[in-house]
């Protein structure tokens, strides 16, 4: 992709981030064997106010079945350190590692849970 045109994306999804009220979370997929890009990176700058303030965020290290146990356990926890506060997940497609882990995550992410509200009208 030519240097202008990443430019431009990235002040696009970057006014998205910050400005974007009702975002719930922010999902970033990475060959894990390349490790993070600078785009990644400045997304990350970008994003960790609103982890702190409570934006759900999670790294998803795809092809993860490339990668021998030692390999991924590496790179989860360099990334687990570069994603500031974020969650960090091993995933494979092909194998389907992490999928429904990642599935369930994202399931919560949008269903929250809510106080039991028959404990509360029962008292």
């Amino acid at each position: 992709m030519p240097k202008e045109a990443k430019l431009r994306w990235q002040r696009v999804m970057g006014n998205y981030l910050m400005t974007r009220d009702t975002l719930r979370g922010v999902v970033l997929m990475c060959d894990p064997r390349h490790g993070l890009t600078e785009l990644d990176e400045i997304l990350l700058d970008v994003i960790r106010p609103r982890v702190a303030e409570g934006l759900k965020f999670l790294v998803l290290l795809t092809k993860s079945d490339k990668l021998t146990r030692s390999e991924g356990a590496k790179v989860l926890s360099i990334v687990r350190l570069q994603a500031g506060g974020g969650e960090v997940k091993l995933f494979s497609a092909l194998k389907k590692q992490g999928v429904d882990e990642a599935a369930e995550l994202l399931w919560r992410w949008v269903h929250p849970a809510q106080p039991d509200t028959d404990k509360e009208t029962n008292q």
